[in-house]
């Protein structure tokens, strides 16, 4: 039962992530895919998808370590990001919900 918990909460931690300039959580920008749960030792792996791989480091450098925190305060331990780039279609639907909700 406490893995389930542990699963729910770093997931939910993983959800509420929002990006530095746009309102809006990194999971609802379609920025997180392939979250993977390891119940074993109760880590977290993901993958962070950017619009194009060039944005400033800081950007990614902030978006990675809120990512981490985030999991870590579910109790649970992020132990590998991935970073790949947007399809276009990705990029098309990010680009709108940027516009939509730039902190600016």
């Amino acid at each position: 039962m406490t893995e389930v918990v542990s699963q729910e909460n770093a997931f939910q931690a993983i959800q509420l992530v929002e990006h530095p300039a746009i309102a809006s959580s990194l999971v609802d920008l379609g920025m997180v895919r392939d979250v993977n749960y390891l119940q074993d030792d109760n880590t977290v792996s993901l993958t962070l998808v950017l619009p194009v791989l060039g944005i400033p480091q800081n950007v990614r450098d902030y978006m990675v370590n809120s990512l981490y925190q985030a999991v870590k305060s579910a109790g649970s331990e992020l132990t590998n990001v991935n970073i790949a780039e947007m399809t276009d279609g990705e990029r098309q639907v990010f680009l709108a919900k940027e516009k939509e909700n730039w902190r600016g």
